[in-house]
């Protein structure tokens, strides 16, 4: 009984810890703000129905 009381308060302790959250992937990770690129904004075609000229060869 004492064996399996250790086995469970080290397995507690363990998962509390966050190298083992990291090495499970658990841990979140926010992107750095400054590394961020910025798009330029989508713009709405004037015509939908407008399609590109085929090229008459």
């Amino acid at each position: 009984m004492k064996k399996f009381l250790i086995v469970v308060l080290f397995s507690l302790v363990a998962a509390c810890s966050n190298v083992t959250k990291d090495d499970l992937g658990l841990a979140r990770k926010s992107p750095n703000e400054r590394l961020v690129e910025q798009r330029d904004v989508l713009s709405i075609p004037p015509e939908f129905g407008l399609r590109p000229v085929e090229d008459m060869q």
